[in-house]
């Protein structure tokens, strides 16, 4: 929209440059100092019927002391009479090209303050962009330290695990060994009784004997 504003107001300014009309008539400016008097007929005795505004366009009909010209109102309507020559430019006025160049110049504020603003908002989204990548950055580190603390944590683990597998297996082997051990002194218990009950036994049975032999010998 902005650039299409400011390509019409140059195009009004060129247009304001131009030649118009084909039927010969040049196009002239009034005076942009004051309102001159369209009349009837040339001279200064000549019937006043409008009064055109400072800056005026009209084309030159008939380009002497008194200039035949035709002005366009700004209704529509086209009225014919004579100006002097003297309120009569080839040029736009002053005034004419001031204001289009302070149109133009508007259309070029608006498309600065609109620069302004995105370069504003462009500032922001880089700022907020740059916060981002320090937060992602600080999250990356934290989480190779992390990475690295539980590495070295798995590695202890495993050190550990391996170690309990291992004191495990010791204890398994001297509970067997314990066991052997009881079951081998219980082995020994049991033969120590069961040889003395062999040996009293024996003694027993030897003694008995004897006593017999001995109370044999008496009846002879």
């Amino acid at each position: 929209m902005v650039r299409f504003r400011s390509g019409f107001v140059c195009a009004a300014f060129l247009a304001l440059l131009c030649c118009a009309d084909s039927a010969s008539a040049t196009q002239a400016y009034t005076t942009d100092t004051q309102e001159i008097p369209l009349q009837a007929t040339p001279g200064s005795a000549g019937k006043t019927f409008l009064m055109l505004p400072p800056a005026s366009t009209v084309e030159l009909v008939n380009p002497n002391g008194w200039i035949h010209v035709r002005y366009t109102k700004p209704d529509g309507k086209v009225r014919d009479g004579w100006v002097q020559t003297k309120f009569v430019g080839a040029r736009p006025p002053d005034s004419a090209v001031a204001k289009v160049l302070g149109s133009e110049n508007d259309v070029l504020k608006e498309q600065v303050a609109a620069a302004e603003s995105e370069k504003a908002t462009l500032l922001q989204k880089e700022k907020e962009l740059t916060d981002k990548l320090t937060k992602l950055n600080a999250a990356y580190e934290d989480l190779k330290n992390s990475s690295t603390n539980y590495i070295k944590l798995k590695g202890e683990y495993d050190s550990a695990k391996t170690s309990l597998a291992s004191a495990q297996e010791n204890i398994q082997t001297l509970v067997q060994e314990n066991e052997s051990l009881k079951f081998s002194r219980q082995m020994q218990f049991f033969l120590a009784g069961a040889g003395i009950l062999v040996v009293g036994w024996f003694l027993g049975w030897a003694t008995g004997r004897s006593r017999k032999k001995k109370k044999g010998s008496y009846y002879y």
